[in-house]
């Protein structure tokens, strides 16, 4: 190349990174993300546009190209969806009315819920369920280990698809990238269909930043199982040290499952591009808890996630009793909880004494300090590690589920959960909390400067935890 035509490079690279700013001004949905993009692109174009090209995207393009290439087999089934759920359809309530639009789907009645609160009695209740299974059985899960307590999943699933279940097996491919062919060939051999949810595939390589962090299983159209746990011997404890996996799921019987079947079968699609052959006939009534699915992801088209916490406590009367393993929430959160708090709520937030990641650790601290003066409590679990989802709100509304109160869950991961309705449940999940409270301590402001410079610097990290 000529010599003067050496300018030409930090042309083109200044004029991508010019377009890759335009781009992120365009699908920016908060401030300080979208600035730091904005910058680091303008500026550092040589180091800023590989990251944006496979980090930057904001919308799960692959997942809204799916929805759209699906609609007419997706509506199909979103009516049979609606058809089944009539009779149990409940009107808008106060609480629920903006949840409508945001989850397209209506809060259920006539369901029977059931906490789970330790590895023990959830994969019990949950692999006896998928045993007794006759016509489908539906799994999902962003971890799913290759041990002891994985291959008794997988030795369930093989011996019901080898008596004619149809069943489904669907992980994130990140979450467990320990899977090899040694586990996944059995259960496909025995008939199970299996797939993973492949942002690493060249199709989706602009997507790597996505997870699939929900935890889902279905059992014939009457069983739904979601909350925090994985599957995976960790879970269970750690005897040798008398630690425990703090965690928390819960079983729905009832008519709301098929609302968690959409959310299964519009994974099932995106990944595998086929739908799942499954019933949509609705389970009569069980009980008397109201359910609402909770489905949030990058490809919604608002930040539902965000919005749906925010309402959550906006609406506490009297109490907001709140758990997170990693809470480093966004400003619309932060701004909720110091109205709340200085309304007289009764503000509660549980969080681990110890993070597996040490800028999530100080991250949290930073905000017990920008809290504590609005009346909000904060308190650290001291039994073992804890992993919970857990919001309960007044005497009758309990959130559980599997995101956590930081930017990914919020706004990159693909989520579930259940809000449900039930004064009889809220009262379960108030002595459960009361238990876990009994386990914390109350945590305070530091009174050194350096823990609280710490803080507040890895708090500004926040958009990136």
């Amino acid at each position: 190349m000529p010599e003067q035509a050496w300018w030409i490079w930090p042309l083109l690279l200044y004029t991508f990174g010019i377009l890759a700013a335009v781009d992120a001004l365009w699908q920016g949905r908060t401030a300080q993300g979208t600035i730091a993009w904005v910058l680091g692109l303008l500026l550092m174009p040589v180091i800023t546009l590989p990251l944006y090209a496979f980090f930057g995207s904001r919308r799960f393009h692959g997942y809204l190209r799916a929805r759209r290439h699906g609609d007419h087999s997706l509506s199909f089934i979103a009516d049979q969806v609606q058809n089944g759920l009539e009779p149990f359809a409940l009107d808008p309530g106060t609480l629920t009315q903006p949840l409508y639009p945001l989850f397209r789907l209506p809060q259920i009645g006539g369901n029977q819920c059931r906490l789970l609160t330790d590895g023990e009695s959830t994969y019990t209740t949950m692999f006896q369920r998928i045993a007794a299974a006759q016509r489908y059985v539906c799994v999902q899960f962003y971890i799913l280990r290759d041990d002891d307590t994985g291959q008794k999943l997988a030795d369930l699933l093989c011996e019901r698809a080898r008596a004619g279940v149809a069943t489904y097996l669907l992980y994130d491919e990140i979450g467990s990238r320990g899977l090899g062919r040694r586990f996944l060939k059995p259960l496909r051999d025995a008939g199970v269909r299996v797939s993973r949810f492949n942002p690493l595939q060249l199709r989706n390589r602009t997507q790597l930043n996505f997870r699939n962090h929900r935890k889902l299983v279905i059992c014939d159209g009457e069983y739904t199982y979601v909350g925090g746990y994985n599957v995976g011997n960790e879970y269970l404890g750690n005897p040798q040290d008398n630690s425990v996996w703090r965690d928390t799921h819960v079983e729905i019987h009832g008519p709301a499952t098929l609302s968690f079947q959409l959310s299964f079968t519009e994974d099932w699609h995106w990944a595998t591009q086929y739908l799942p052959s499954i019933e949509w006939l609705g389970c009569p009534a069980q009980g008397d808890s109201n359910v609402m699915c909770i489905a949030s992801g990058p490809a919604d088209e608002t930040e539902s996630a965000s919005l749906y916490f925010t309402h959550l406590i906006h609406s506490a009367k009297k109490r907001c009793w709140l758990v997170s393993p990693y809470f480093v929430p966004d400003q619309n959160l932060v701004s909720a909880l110091q109205l709340a708090g200085l309304r007289g709520i009764d503000i509660r937030i549980l969080v681990p004494e110890k993070s597996d990641s040490w800028l999530v650790q100080q991250a949290m601290r930073g905000y017990i300090d920008l809290l504590s003066h609005c009346n909000v409590r904060f308190y650290t679990y001291k039994k073992g590690f804890l992993h919970q989802k857990v919001l309960l709100i007044d005497d009758e509304w309990s959130s559980i589920g599997s995101a956590n109160l930081d930017n990914r869950s919020l706004r990159i991961n693909f989520e579930i959960g259940a809000l449900i309705q039930s004064r009889h449940f809220a009262a379960d999940v108030e002595a459960m909390l009361l238990t876990d409270f009994n386990h914390s301590e109350p945590t305070t402001i530091s009174q050194h400067w350096w823990p609280v410079l710490l803080a507040k610097t890895t708090r500004l990290l926040a958009p990136l935890l």
